[in-house]
């Protein structure tokens, strides 16, 4: 069944509910790094979880089924009900999936927002792709370029429920950031194999750049489109909340100072080759040394222009670095603040789990646990 402008009373209640609580927790951080650029030779990709109170980690092996592969599971649970958004997987071909609220909320700073009404393109078919839409991508990818390929398809037959959200997907030789925008909007762009891309919450891309993918109806509106603008606007790319994580990930990575101009770059060649020490180093930043460093390391509410990537809701800051086979991929994970909590090493493709990580059935019945976001399948 296809809503045409409009989406369903009860999509819709969940939507919002979704958006708002999106808000408190909008404060995830993802460095992405080049093979090129990094001083392992390797893709590194590196994120931390942000949420509000209520939620925890927890780990699983999912094995392999009819037409799913095996996958390693990062699940955030939330105690006040599914939490749909905030799940990390890495598949047996080597391919990662992760992803950052994208910033565009129903309402922000008290102010309401409705995202532009495109017909079809605002539409969503038999309740649209929430949950499901990584879970989908996952079990069948073999590349990354491939898991984009699933998921931009599913977009556009389907529809995403969301306001907005930022999906990062991984593997040795590639990284691609999809930036998908409520109905059956989106655009997907490679990040470039001599850089380092960082983003906070918000949307990343201005304008589309031979390679990007994008829905027919942002490549309709031409050249000089800029994607940031008209769904997002400036109220949180240009916020300080998101410039200064934005622009201290890409100093304490990189090495490169950036001066906050009128678009924020997509990707910076960093002054230096980017290993694991660097980016564990932003991943723990209070902003020492700047001017708006926050002295109160973990206060009970940070003002929002003041929220730095290490924070009091941060749940979980993992670096991965892809191996030249998927069992030699290493995760670097630290459950909690990573100011206060020292990373872990796994391997979870080689079978070195976290302790008390679920397999088997177990793990299975974790995942049925959401079923009850009933969605259509992509077989």
């Amino acid at each position: 069944m296809k809503w045409s402008g409009k989406i369903g009373w009860g999509v819709l209640a969940v939507a919002l509910t979704a958006g708002i609580a999106a808000h408190e927790a909008s404060a995830c951080t993802a460095i992405l790094v080049g093979k090129k650029a990094s001083a392992t030779g390797r893709v590194i990709v590196a994120h931390n979880e942000d949420n509000r109170a209520g939620t925890f980690m927890r780990y699983a092996f999912l094995p392999k089924r009819e037409g799913a592969q095996a996958a390693f599971w990062s699940e955030l649970k939330a105690s006040y009900g599914p939490q749909t958004v905030a799940h990390l997987f890495l598949n047996e071909s080597g391919v990662i999936v992760f992803s950052n609220n994208g910033g565009v909320m129903p309402e922000w700073d008290g102010v309401k927002y409705r995202l532009p009404d495109e017909g079809e393109y605002s539409t969503l078919t038999d309740g649209g792709k929430g949950y499901r839409l990584r879970c989908d991508m996952i079990e069948k990818a073999r590349t990354a370029r491939e898991g984009v390929e699933i998921m931009t398809g599913l977009v556009k037959k389907y529809g995403y429920t969301e306001p907005s959200r930022l999906f990062t997907i991984a593997d040795k030789d590639e990284i691609w950031v999809v930036q998908v925008i409520q109905g059956r909007r989106f655009v997907a762009r490679r990040c470039p194999d001599d850089a380092v891309v960082a983003f906070p919450n918000c949307l990343t891309v201005h304008r589309l750049q031979p390679g990007d993918i994008a829905s027919d109806n942002i490549v309709a509106k031409g050249k000089d489109f800029d994607f940031i603008a008209f769904y997002q606007g400036p109220r949180t790319w240009k916020s300080a909340y998101n410039l200064h994580r934005w622009q201290d990930a890409y100093r304490l990575a990189t090495g490169v100072n950036l001066e906050v101009g009128k678009e924020y770059p997509f990707s910076v060649k960093p002054a230096h080759k980017v290993g694991v020490d660097d980016i564990k180093r932003a991943l723990r930043t209070h902003y020492e040394g700047m001017p708006w460093e926050v002295k109160d390391r973990h206060p009970e509410n940070n003002h929002k222009d003041v929220q730095p990537i290490c924070r009091k809701g941060t749940l979980e800051s993992m670096v991965c670095l892809m191996g030249e086979t998927p069992a030699e991929t290493v995760m670097h994970i630290a459950v909690g603040r990573p100011c206060e909590t020292p990373y872990s090493v796994y391997r979870p493709l080689a079978g070195e789990l976290p302790k008390g990580a679920a397999t088997g059935e177990e793990a299975i019945r974790r995942l049925r646990d959401y079923a009850v976001h009933a969605e259509p399948s992509a077989k």
